[in-house]
């Protein structure tokens, strides 16, 4: 897999690399090693040389050695590769090999070779049979002038009678020897080969190998057949030499096909197929009963349709056709084109001619045929909803309406919220029906519910159209205040715009509304709107001078009525009115004595204020004042002032703000409490019967260590708890305590948990029934 990945990747690679650079693709895959070693061994140097065995005088052996480096003493299985065009010539040795430096030798008899110079490869094998050396593209020395066994001078062919194809091999034999030899006929991408084996002796010998008249008409093919190669013993050569045009009808002595056909039947012209009719023209040799099978798949081999028939059978050509009910292959499913992956002539109980793939079947798929009778599946929904209980009780019908049972309906029911469930049924007959039924809670008269049947699609049927049902939820009435706007403002006195919108479905009528400028005055509508259609809107303005400045949270309200039913909405809004305000004062971090506060101060005028300053008066008489001005504040825009402060030490503080610019000012107050020792979160975390165990936390918020450290806990059931020893909390640090209490009657009890040292204290209560 992984040497795989890698080819792909250079496949990719090579398609990027320039056309200038002149790299083949399999060049840029010898360029890679694909080699491996896991460290057992090593090679260290590749050599290669020739020698003349028999002292002849002419070279008849290529040597390969190899220098191993081996970490271990062991038998190792060595294998040398031979790359030819034809193939690979491969040898191996059996071998111990001693830890250290080693030599394997390796001999090929040259008369297997058909070239000067070889790549090979070496694969080196432990005795588990587990790769641990492997390296490939090694190349040899170029040889030349050595003996290269037995070779081919010249090739004729000849029609015998059209009995045979006789291929005539002149061979130039290099030594007396028994051998089998097989000539291979190509065409179209198929081989036929005929075998023979001869007696051999030295010089030049014609040897002629015969191709039978069943052989030839088999191949069903007229043309020049390629000689692609011919195996002598071992060796094997690549003549690639082409023959004589031949066609295989010479030859026939038996009956064979000769042609195809095929088409759909439509008989009712609705442009559905009732039939897939094919046609087999079959060249009769002898008048008899004949029988012609056929498998027909797709593409991808899926099996579709087995074909067969029997027929007396008169000399000629004769054509037999066969036809498939259009409904078997709907029902299939399968998708064209369709191809006869094989087809038999027998005659006597003898296959006579066979073919592969011969005919495929274009321009036709399953979906152009009639259908076989199909099921129907139709859906009903009735939905009632109660409003006292906001559930719904959703019944679905389940029909068959079809012409045929339907198996295994899968029925998928949710909603827009989060109800789903799905149900099946195993067998559904023809005008048979399910009823389901379902409560479903958490919902309102809105709520839309969605039934499917045969989600996936898994049952054939003649109407997919009506697998799909919902409610219909009732229209929605509904009104909405859009926004509130202070659209003028001088001192106390604004003008308000907001908007009326109908955000429902239908239209609105009789629309009255009411301002409550939270000054302890509501203004109200002296008219109404008389409608208001969906998605119009309303723009409504107030005017109102309010009684002082400050923060007012303003509420616009508007009643309408459609389809007899009264509806409202409103929206509130906070707002500030004067000129210079203090809109929040707060301390936003506390660290231990520390202290950051926030003030934020908002321009209610219409006009620039200039000029402004700030102060803070701190509560242990301390004052800060600003440094430096706000040049302009615009109108609505608000400052943010942050002032830090080290109170030194826990207590509780009264603080004042201020800012002012001599016209305008404003101030605001503020209580904080800054506690070194604190406990916080006192509560309950089991409880059984009468028996309680509590939690509650103490920190130190000093930068310093507190020690002296200890607790009480106030059951109010006539019971104090301490605890029994002090503890040391460094800075920042937290304690947990647990007490298990068992209180000694029902009723409610305010339980007080208090932390405390030499000097602080602080306190948490909490209210529970037993």
């Amino acid at each position: 897999m992984k040497c795989k990945n890698l080819i792909i990747w250079l496949l990719y690679l090579f398609l990027l690399v320039p056309s200038a650079y002149s790299i083949t693709l399999q060049e840029l895959i010898d360029s890679y090693n694909f080699g491996y070693n896991d460290g057992t061994l090593n090679i260290n140097q590749f050599s290669d040389y020739m020698l003349d065995s028999n002292s002849n005088g002419q070279n008849d052996t290529l040597i390969i050695n190899i220098t191993v480096n081996s970490t271990y003493t062991a038998f190792f299985e060595v294998y040398f590769d031979l790359s030819e065009e034809s193939g690979t010539l491969s040898n191996r040795i059996n071998q111990s090999i001693s830890s250290g430096i080693s030599n394997v030798n390796i001999s090929f008899d040259t008369r297997l070779l058909t070239k000067n110079k070889y790549n090979y490869s070496v694969r080196i094998y432990n005795t588990t049979n587990i790769l641990v050396f492997s390296k490939y593209n090694i190349e040899t020395n170029t040889y030349s002038g050595f003996g290269n066994g037995t070779n081919i001078n010249r090739i004729t062919d000849e029609n015998l009678n059209s009995n045979h194809i006789r291929i005539n091999l002149t061979l130039n034999v290099s030594q007396n020897q028994d051998a089998n030899i097989t000539a291979y006929l190509k065409f179209n991408e198929t081989i036929i080969s005929a075998t023979k084996q001869v007696t051999l002796s030295s010089g030049l010998q014609t040897i002629s190998l015969d191709f039978d008249n069943e052989t030839i008409k088999s191949t069903h093919y007229t043309g020049n057949f390629t000689l692609d190669s011919v195996l002598i013993g071992r060796k094997l050569i690549k003549p690639s030499y082409s023959t004589s045009i031949y066609n295989y009808e010479d030859f026939a002595k038996t009956s064979y096909f000769r042609n195809y056909s095929s088409t759909g039947i439509d008989t009712n012209a609705n442009n559905l197929s009732e039939f897939l009719e094919v046609n087999f023209t079959v060249a009769v040799k002898s008048t008899n009963t004949y029988e012609i099978q056929a498998e027909m798949y797709d593409q991808f081999n899926n099996f579709v349709k087995n074909l067969s028939a029997s027929q007396s059978l008169s000399i000629g050509n004769q054509t037999v056709s066969i036809r498939i009910n259009g409904s078997d292959i709907y029902a299939a499913k399968i998708s064209g084109p369709y191809i006869l992956s094989v087809t038999r002539l027998i005659e006597n109980g003898n296959i006579t001619d066979k073919q592969f793939e011969p005919h495929t079947i274009t321009n036709l798929t399953y979906t152009d045929f009639e259908r076989p009778p199909l099921p129907d599946l139709k859906l009903n929904m009735t939905v009632i909803f109660n409003q006292t209980t906001n559930q719904s009780n959703v019944t679905i019908k389940l029909n068959n309406t079809g012409e045929s049972t339907a198996f295994n309906v899968f029925l998928d029911v949710f909603n827009n919220e989060t109800f789903s469930a799905i149900n099946s049924t195993v067998i559904l007959n023809v005008n048979e029906s399910q009823i389901y039924n379902f409560i479903v809670s958490n919902t309102s008269n809105i709520t839309l519910f969605t039934a499917i049947a045969d989600f996936d699609n898994l049952v054939d049927e003649s109407n997919e159209s009506n697998n799909i049902v919902q409610n219909t939820p009732p229209t929605i009435v509904s009104l909405a205040i859009e926004s509130i706007t202070a659209m003028y403002t001088n001192g106390t006195l604004k003008i308000f715009e907001f908007v009326i919108l109908n955000d429902g479905d239908t239209a609105v009528t009789d629309v009255q509304w009411w301002f409550d400028t939270n000054d302890s005055y509501i203004i109200n509508s002296t008219s109404n709107i008389s409608s208001l259609a969906v998605n119009e809107r309303a723009f409504v303005y107030v005017q109102y001078n309010f009684s002082d400045e400050g923060s007012y949270n303003i509420r616009a309200n508007a009643t309408g009525l459609s389809q007899s039913t009264i509806i409202s909405s409103s929206l509130s809004s906070s707002i500030g009115v004067g000129d210079l305000a203090i809109t929040s004062f707060d301390d936003v971090n506390t660290d231990v004595a520390k202290v950051i506060f926030e003030i934020q101060a908002k321009n209610n005028l219409e006009s620039n204020i200039t000029n402004v300053n700030w102060s803070l008066t701190t509560g242990n008489n301390g004052i800060i004042n600003s440094t430096s001005q706000f040049a302009s504040i615009q109108p609505n825009e608000t400052i943010f002032i942050f002032v830090k402060y080290d109170y030194g030490a826990s207590g509780t503080y009264s603080l004042v703000a201020t800012v002012t610019n001599q016209t305008y000012s404003d101030s605001k107050t503020l209580n904080l409490d800054i506690k070194h020792l604190e406990a916080f979160n006192l509560s309950i975390v089991n409880e059984s019967g009468n028996k309680r165990i509590f939690e509650f936390v103490i920190k130190n918020n000093l930068n310093i260590n507190l020690t002296g450290v200890n607790w009480s806990l106030n059951t109010n059931n006539s019971n104090i708890i301490n605890s029994t020893i002090s503890s040391i909390l460094q800075p920042s640090e937290q304690m947990f305590i647990y007490i298990d209490y068992n209180f000694t009657a029902s009723g409610t009890y305010n339980v007080n948990a208090t932390a405390r040292n030499n000097s602080l204290t602080d306190s948490r209560n909490l209210t529970i029934t037993i």
